[in-house]
């Protein structure tokens, strides 16, 4: 679950300290912040505020606040990216799941009433008693313990610190770049930064093609290619930076028109169906993404709510585990409760249908598996085809090369000491 940033000790919150997230400030504990009074016009209200830019970290470009302390606050935003501040997701996806803050109708609308109530908010925030919105669901909503567990599977255990990466070459995308000749050009993928995560959430394996290409040849090269592929992916690349700002940053804070949060939504709802295997046989679930220490007695606990558990396997160094249902319905219903929004430890896993055991004989050893053919000790080969001596064998060689009797020994095909 994304948190608010710290504010540092004798600092205060919207004065002297912004109000952002993690992913915003970046992973240094160390950074240079400049301070700007009254310097900017804020997007939402039109009133001036205390701004702030930060450089977040060696690759990232330089971000600054865009909407004043008590406009995020009241809303529950970072006052950079706009996302929630307790579950790092757009304000529309929260507001569709648990109704915080979604009556629109309930907000100023003329230019008088805009200036009062952000002036009165501004009061309250400079009391202490502005509350941070986005806590509650609104009156009158009924909201189910569900909602706010598909609220928090969505959400980033961690910080995404490719949200910091520097803006996209819009001439580069355009092929005239010049600065990239020169290795002047601050801006990706110019400047030798070859991710994209523009592309990741809707078209992975282009923007994999796109990064293979340019670590292989270069910008330069990728830039003047004439390939149809790579002039799709740039125009893929501009049609993602089009529209204007400005609106798109007050369609952000609403959470109306918002394209990233029908991202989230259509992903949310394609991940709550999870379509049962044909096998009948087959009555494990598999959970992935687990987090580190995650016992059995967690997962019996969890699953145990939907049906007889049968067995539970975790194989914690891939930190995923089996949970077998005695009967399909009851796995059945599992995967129908819990997929798209199971969470272990305040974190999200993943949860798919298991596959169908292979048949095994006895002793473990699969029916269909060729057998091996023991070979005597004294061979020149080992059971398995390795040779019969080793210098490690020899205590006397030390790890070395094998003195001159372990040699005779190995010519007679017995290892010192047998």
């Amino acid at each position: 679950m994304a948190s608010q940033a710290a504010v540092p000790e004798g600092m205060k919150l919207g004065e002297d300290f912004p109000f952002v997230c993690e992913t915003c400030l970046g992973p240094n504990p160390y950074l240079r912040m400049m301070k700007m009074p009254m310097s900017r016009e804020c997007k939402i209200s039109g009133r001036p505020y205390t701004a702030f830019r930060w450089k977040p970290g060696s690759e990232a470009r330089y971000k600054e606040t865009i909407i004043a302390p008590e406009v995020a606050i009241s809303k529950g935003v970072c006052q950079v990216c706009l996302m929630d501040m307790r579950y790092n997701v757009p304000v529309a996806v929260r507001d569709n799941l648990i109704g915080a803050g979604s009556d629109l109708s309930a907000k100023p609308q003329s230019d008088v009433n805009k200036e009062f109530h952000w002036d009165q908010e501004r009061k309250s925030f400079l009391d202490g008693q502005l509350e941070m919105g986005g806590m509650h669901a609104a009156p009158g909503k009924i909201t189910s313990a569900q909602d706010f567990e598909r609220l928090q599977g969505l959400s980033r255990p961690n910080p995404h610190y490719d949200r910091n990466l520097p803006k996209l070459c819009s001439f580069f995308l355009k092929s005239k770049c010049t600065r990239v000749l020169n290795r002047d050009c601050p801006f990706r993928p110019c400047n030798g930064i070859n991710r994209f995560p523009e592309l990741m959430s809707n078209n992975k394996p282009m923007a994999l093609e796109f990064t293979k290409r340019l670590n292989a040849d270069g910008a330069v090269s990728v830039m003047k290619s004439l390939d149809p592929i790579v002039d799709e992916i740039k125009e893929m690349l501009l049609e993602s930076q089009r529209g204007n700002r400005t609106e798109n940053i007050r369609n952000r804070y609403h959470g109306v028109k918002d394209t990233l949060s029908e991202k989230y939504m259509g992903k949310l709802e394609a991940s709550a169906v999870l379509e049962p295997p044909e096998d009948r046989t087959i009555t494990t679930l598999w959970v992935g993404m687990l987090p580190e220490g995650t016992s059995k007695e967690e997962l019996h606990e969890l699953f145990y709510a939907h049906g007889e558990v049968a067995e539970v396997v975790v194989l914690s160094q891939k930190q995923c585990a089996f949970i077998e249902y005695r009967t399909r319905e009851a796995a059945q219903v599992a995967a129908e409760a819990m997929a798209g929004s199971l969470t272990v430890r305040g974190q999200r896993v993943r949860l798919q249908w298991g596959k169908a055991r292979q048949e095994r004989g006895p002793g473990g050893a699969r029916i269909d598996a060729p057998p091996v053919e023991a070979q005597p000790w004294s061979s020149e080969a080992g059971p398995f085809g390795e040779p019969a001596f080793y210098p490690s064998m020899d205590p006397n060689a030390m790890g070395a090369r094998p003195d001159a009797a372990a040699l005779q020994l190995k010519g007679q095909g017995q290892p010192k000491g047998r």
